[in-house]
C-alpha cells in the first residue's frame, strides 16, 4: 500500500489547509457526487468521478 499525503496518521482524509479531519456528505448517490468539508476552516470541496 502506498502513502497518500491527503490522509492523516489515522488513515482519514485531512484538510490541506489546516490538517483537521474532513467530513463528507453524499449529495447524489447516482452520480457519486460527494461534498468534503472542514469544520475548522470552512473549506468545502466536491468530488465526482470523471
Amino acid at each position: 500500500m502506498t502513502h497518500d499525503d491527503r490522509l492523516g496518521p489515522d488513515g482519514r482524509p485531512h484538510c490541506p489547509l489546516c490538517g483537521e479531519p474532513l467530513l463528507f456528505e453524499v449529495l447524489d448517490d447516482e452520480r457519486f457526487l460527494v461534498a468534503w468539508s472542514c469544520v475548522t476552516c470552512g473549506l468545502i470541496r466536491t468530488t465526482e468521478p470523471a
